[in-house]
């Protein structure tokens, strides 16, 4: 893929189906891997950025996730990193401006584990806590430290 993480975020649209597993540094799409233990092929598609701006931007993410229209699909799947709001707690903007559920999701998740692979998330006590990192702006937004640091 000449640009990982837009490719990605398009083919999901189009119904493929994805996984994203953090500590292990994987990008499946479609049952076939694009990322493999941190190898990858082509461009990852976001340069990196500072320790803030990438926090931020996660925040961004995470919101639309949060409050992103639910699937059949997306309900059934279970390896889930972060909570989203069911479809009953989402107000009427949601349902009608709000992102699907999976492309918010992989949206989310493979920003992360870019700025994992791209060198700016690298855990800083200071920053991100010990043992997890919890948003001030919205307490249901945690990152775990084994997630960053694969040890």
């Amino acid at each position: 893929m000449s640009n990982i993480y837009l490719e990605t975020i398009e083919r999901v649209c189009l119904g493929a189906r994805f996984s994203v597993d953090l500590p292990g540094r994987n990008l499946k799409v479609d049952g076939k891997y694009v990322i493999r233990n941190g190898e990858y092929e082509g461009e990852l598609g976001i340069a990196p950025v500072t320790t803030q701006e990438m926090l931020e931007k996660i925040e961004t993410l995470y919101q639309k996730y949060k409050h992103s229209i639910p699937s059949e699909r997306s309900e059934a799947k279970r390896n889930v990193y972060f909570k989203a709001l069911r479809e009953h707690e989402l107000d009427n903007d949601d349902m009608l401006y709000g992102e699907t559920r999976d492309k918010a999701q992989v949206s989310l998740e493979l920003y992360i584990l870019i700025c994992i692979l791209n060198g700016c998330f690298k855990w800083d006590e200071i920053t991100t806590g010990s043992w997890f990192w919890q948003s001030e702006n919205d307490k249901d937004l945690v990152i775990l430290r084994n997630w960053i640091e694969n040890k």
